[in-house]
């Protein structure tokens, strides 16, 4: 699959049913994942959105997933 790039990965993402925020900056695109996120979905992720590995972050009890922006 090609890949997602800046809006079309946003709309993507946006209706991910796992996803609670999403939040944009100048280099990256930052997703509030809900407790609900399984790690067996990440494989599905990537394949549908053609992106390489993002970063995956933890912080207050909050999990996040960091894309760069392209």
């Amino acid at each position: 699959m090609k890949k997602l790039t800046n809006r079309r990965l946003v709309s993507y993402l946006m209706g991910h049913r796992h996803i609670e925020m999403i939040s944009i900056d100048s280099s990256h695109i930052i997703c509030t994942v809900s407790s609900r996120f399984k790690p067996d979905e990440v494989p599905e992720l990537l394949a549908e959105t053609g992106q390489p590995m993002p970063r995956m972050a933890s912080e207050g009890g909050k999990n996040f997933i960091i894309f760069p922006r392209y």
